[in-house]
């Protein structure tokens, strides 16, 4: 999946559009609406170079490029290729999910996941979740956290921050060695 940096500034305010969209819609779509969807699709193609597939009934867009994929939305899933060693917190709701291939030409993934959970219950969770790894940094500064965690096959970094209206964030980022 293509990470959100690498994409155009213009691709950003797409997204934004697509998603004030995708949440105002729903039922079963018309002739009209089909057609409003496919020119949504182009328009952001033209914008992010990618291909891009919208779901207004299931709130998500996919942009696939060369680089990986990328899904965002309410109804976004995490690639079902997602290391199974890396715990994905309970009960979290999907807000991106991505793949892409990394540097060393090997799968890397990113999930952002949101709970209403406090931040010190989601770390504990990490830190006795992620057995087989090994903690190389682990920081606590407040409202948030960072670890980066190693095991044979994967580098694992864990954002946590306090986010709005008494939400978590958790970003997770995997990238295979």
């Amino acid at each position: 999946m293509m990470p959100a940096a690498a994409m155009r500034p213009t691709a950003l305010v797409a997204l934004l559009a697509f998603t004030a969209v995708a949440a105002a819609s729903s039922g079963c779509k018309s002739a009209a609406e089909r057609a409003r969807e496919k020119a949504e699709e182009k328009a952001i193609e033209q914008q992010t170079g990618g291909q891009v597939t919208l779901n207004h009934d299931k709130g998500t867009m996919t942009i696939v490029t060369d680089g990986g994929e990328m899904q965002l939305g309410v109804g976004s899933s995490i690639p079902a290729d997602f290391p199974k060693s890396v715990p994905v917190y309970p009960g979290a709701k999907v807000e991106l999910a991505a793949k892409s291939t990394g540097a060393n030409g090997k799968p890397a993934w990113s999930v952002q996941l949101e709970t209403g959970d406090a931040k010190d219950k989601v770390l504990a969770f990490y830190r006795s979740g992620l057995t087989g790894f090994t903690k190389a940094t682990d920081m606590d500064m407040g409202d948030s956290a960072m670890s980066v965690w190693q095991s044979p096959q994967y580098d694992v970094t864990l954002l946590i921050g306090a986010g709005a209206d008494q939400k978590t964030s958790i970003t997770l980022n995997a990238a295979s060695k």
